[in-house]
């Protein structure tokens, strides 16, 4: 019966009867419960279709009955058949997302997803997830991987890796006739690779996202440190199965130790693809030279919207190379920059703030929890609001943002209509500046769709304003804060 799915439970429990009309007088004599979808259970036998759908469900790898039945048999053959049918039998020809959905929540108990729209492609992607996590590396067989993922490619957008097996392969002696060798363990290089990528990406053509983690999970008290290593042949067997993508938007790279050479020979191959619109490399080891590398990807890609790059090791050098990338013109149309547990200096900060006043409409939404900001570095920061027009959405939580930054912060509120979000959790401000944030950022809110018009309290911005001529010509000066204007002296 599709009834019980098909109808929202909430919508059920919605226009269900209550106990107390079903006890009136007028109600309980009822025989016919109409609104009863299950009136029949335990009540009358089940029909002899019933017993003939359970006959075929049993044996579907061997008899495929669902062209040559009823559409409401083939619904009572959804609800029976097993979970554990074999794939190459069940992805051809079953196409009923319930079936997929029980399917999921058989195999894979522990998972709970939300916002799931199509089960069949959750459910491949699981099953596929959960094949490249746990095969032995050692005796993985490439023949195999790509037969499962020619399988199940046609329904997968998205494919998650939350941990990577590692092979080993001793490096190969070298011949020599007077060399002795060392086959103590500990003396012996050895190079650790993990299973390939490529064959298996290769053949999923229709992936749009796709996220990694070059590690093991739950070792326990077998940790070891070359486990969350990975190989610049990692890096190349990846690079080689992104080629065939067509259709990749998102890329994470996550909790790994991605340095500057390896980010530099995946952004060199993604700089190739015009449909990427985001990069995550969050809680990685990227350093100065990386973040160069990031920043150039951002100066030539067209079409990058989100970059994620919060936990790094990156310093001023870094923030230089994406300081620079985002006042190119003409550049990615950046939406959002994640430098979030990235500890910054006053050096950082003014690179920032140079940054975003010069690129007047990008980003939309800056994110720098926990970097470290305070005294004039958070001035600087909180300043920034004061002369860019393009943030909709600041996030500064777990800084220092107390004395004379919540002054700057205040002023530069009051003027700036755009920004309608910030987030100033564990900052040290008083209770006063927070509810002077929260009345300006309604008084923005209040303003949307509304024609912006110049007035005394928020004036216009020319270049020939004092405060633009001190960014483009000395924007590294440490000393100015933006948002505290020099003395204007009127024209004669």
């Amino acid at each position: 019966m599709k009834i019980p799915y098909v109808v929202n439970l909430n919508t059920r429990e919605a226009y269900a009867t209550s106990d107390i009309m079903k006890t009136s007088p007028g109600e309980a004599p009822r025989k016919i419960v109409a609104e009863d979808f299950e009136w029949d259970d335990d009540f009358t036998p089940a029909p002899l279709t019933y017993f003939a759908a359970l006959s075929l469900s049993r044996a579907f790898h061997k008899i495929n009955p669902l062209k040559h039945i009823l559409q409401k048999d083939v619904d009572m053959l959804m609800d029976l058949y097993p979970a554990d049918i074999p794939l190459k039998a069940s992805v051809p020809h079953i196409k009923d997302d319930q079936y997929w959905k029980r399917s999921f929540y058989t195999v894979f108990p522990s998972r709970k997803e939300l916002g799931v729209t199509f089960w069949k492609g959750k459910f491949l992607s699981a099953k596929l997830q959960d094949y490249l996590e746990n095969v032995n590396p050692d005796v993985f067989g490439e023949e195999e991987a790509v037969e499962l993922s020619s399988l199940v490619s046609p329904y997968i957008y998205e494919l998650s890796l939350n941990q990577l097996q590692m092979a080993r392969q001793p490096t190969p002696p070298v011949p020599h006739p007077r060399l002795v060798e060392d086959t103590c363990e500990f003396s012996v290089p050895k190079v650790y690779d993990h299973i390939p990528l490529e064959p298996v990406l290769a053949k999923l053509y229709n992936l749009e996202e796709i996220s990694l983690v070059f590690g093991i999970n739950n070792l326990q008290d077998k940790y070891q440190p070359r486990y969350f290593e990975f190989t610049i042949a990692d890096c190349e067997s990846l690079c080689r199965g992104l080629e065939e993508l067509k259709h990749l938007r998102v890329f994470r790279i996550n909790r790994s130790n991605l340095d500057c050479s390896k980010v530099k020979i995946i952004l060199q191959n993604l700089v190739k693809k015009e449909s990427i619109e985001e990069l995550d490399f969050n809680h990685c080891k990227i350093g100065d030279y990386g973040m160069k590398a990031l920043g150039g990807f951002i100066s030539i890609h067209n079409n990058i919207k989100v970059v994620r790059i919060a936990n790094n090791r990156f310093k001023e050098v870094g923030i230089q190379g994406i300081a620079y990338a985002i006042q190119m013109k003409p550049a990615a149309p950046i939406e959002l920059l994640d430098f979030s547990l990235n500890p910054m200096s006053l050096e950082c900060a003014t690179m920032f703030a140079a940054s975003f006043v010069r690129s007047k409409e990008k980003p939309q939404t800056l994110i720098v929890n926990s970097c470290g900001f305070s005294g004039a570095s958070a001035e600087k920061m909180a300043g920034i609001l004061s002369l860019n027009r393009g943030l909709t959405r600041l996030d500064m939580a777990a800084n220092d943002l107390s004395g004379d930054a919540e002054e700057t912060l205040i002023r530069s509120l009051e003027q700036n209509r755009r920004v309608l979000r910030i987030d100033l959790r564990r900052t040290n401000i008083s209770e006063k500046t927070q509810a002077r944030v929260e009345e300006l950022l309604k008084r923005n809110k209040d303003l949307l769709e509304q024609e912006m018009e110049p007035s005394d309290e928020i004036p216009p911005l020319y270049l020939n304003e004092p405060e633009y001529l001190i960014w483009e010509y000395n924007p590294n000066n440490p000393d100015y804060i933006p948002g505290r204007y020099p003395e204007r002296v009127p024209e004669v």
